[in-house]
Order: C-alpha cells, then structure tokens, then sequence
C-alpha cells in the first residue's frame, strides 16, 4: 500500500483542521493510501526517511504570525522553520517524492522562502488576498489542462464554497490547471496548479477550506487524481 504523511494543524480561528483533515485523509485511504497524521512540521524529519513514505500531504498553516492581528494565537502556533524540517522536506520532493498541497499550505513557512519554490508558489503578504467563504466556480484552464491526468474525466467547471486565494507568487515551469476569481471583475487566479521540482511531482490545490469541500464529489475526484500523479513514477 502506498503510504501518505499527512502534516496538519493551524490556529482555529478561521480553519476546522482537525475536521479538514479527517476529510483529506479518509479521500486519499478512498484512493488506496495508507495515511499518517502528523501535526507539527518538526515531526515530519523523522517520517520522511528514504523509502519510508511516498506522499507528503500538507494541509496545515503553521507561520511566524508576525501582524498584529493574529497575536491572540501567535503563543500557540507561531512557527519559525527548523533548518533539519526544511531540509527534510526539500531533499524528499527534490528526490522524486510526492507533494500534495492543499489551501493554506501556500501560506506556510513565510521564513523560509525556497518554500515557494518546491511547491511552485506561495503567498505575498500586504499583495495576495481572498474574499470570505463562498460560492466560487473553477474552469480548466486550457484544452491542455483538461488532459492533465489531475483533471481528466472530470468537469471543466467545478462549483463549490470555498475561498479563492488570488495574486499569489508563481515561479517559472508550473502548469495551471484550473482558475477561479475572487470577484466578477477580478481576473482569473491560479487556484490548482501542477509543477516538478528536482525529481519530484508536485499539486497544489488552492481549494480545501473545510471538510465539506474536500468531500464535494468532483473535489474528492480531483483529490484522488492529484495524489495519484504525484506518486507516479516517470517511464
């Protein structure tokens, strides 16, 4: 069986990530994965041994919460990236492992910026933004997209509640998948996007929010799909 870890965890306030992550985990044991759940970022050193795992799922936000307004939970879950973490997670994804990405992990470890670059982007603070939880709808990107293994069979349109994370920083080489817009005159924004860093395969999946999202019927599909590609060999 192939085996998936699984990194959770983040302040309350605005994400239900035990709830999230129950649904995340019980989409990829659907898919055939046997799933390990972690919930702090150090953790995963210790898990990310050669061989010993095939996909790193994060579904977490686990930053330094430098503004003001988060310092309520900044005592709990402030996070400033380990050096053995970052090089843990690096030389797993360089070295051809899988890497899931869903939601607010696009928003994580904002010390460390090469963050952004194994996962294919990431959030710009005082730049990226989103709208409150609502009605969104994602179309495929291009006819080139639609044939994505992510996508294939799937709808071109995907409608569900969630956010949409707008205006974040892409690095050269990722392949957008699916669009959205946070607003009816904003302009389409990348929400699921496929990338290769070193060896590895890479998704990430801006959607995610709570658990009824991860478990929207053509989301879960997406899911699966996702998952499954990044843990596919190269021939």
């Amino acid at each position: 069986m192939t085996a998936a870890l699984l990194l959770t965890g983040g302040p309350d306030h605005a994400h239900d990530f035990p709830s999230s992550s129950r649904a995340l985990a019980g989409v990829l044991r659907d898919a055939g994965f046997e799933v390990t759940v972690v919930d702090h970022p150090d953790q995963l050193v210790g898990h990310l041994l050669p061989g010993a795992v095939d996909l790193l799922v994060v579904n977490a936000l686990r930053w330094r919460m430098l503004p003001d307004r988060y310092a309520p939970w900044r005592d709990e879950w402030a996070y400033r990236t380990a050096p053995a973490t970052s090089e843990a997670i690096t030389s797993f994804v360089a070295g051809g492992g899988g890497l899931l990405a869903s939601h607010t992990a696009s928003i994580c470890f904002d010390d460390w910026p090469e963050w952004g670059d194994v996962l294919g982007g990431s959030w710009q603070w005082d730049v990226s933004s989103h709208p409150p939880v609502g009605p969104v709808e994602a179309h495929t990107a291009s006819e080139r997209a639609a044939r994505h293994p992510v996508l294939r069979g799937l709808p071109s349109t995907l409608a569900l509640d969630d956010e949409v994370y707008g205006d974040l920083a892409l690095r050269p080489g990722v392949e957008v998948l699916m669009t959205a817009r946070r607003t009816p005159d904003d302009a389409e924004q990348p929400v699921v996007w496929a990338y290769r860093y070193g060896e590895g395969r890479v998704v990430y999946d801006g959607f995610g929010h709570d658990a009824a999202s991860i478990r929207h019927p053509q989301h879960a599909a997406l899911l699966r799909q996702a998952a499954a590609w990044v843990t596919e060999e190269d021939t």
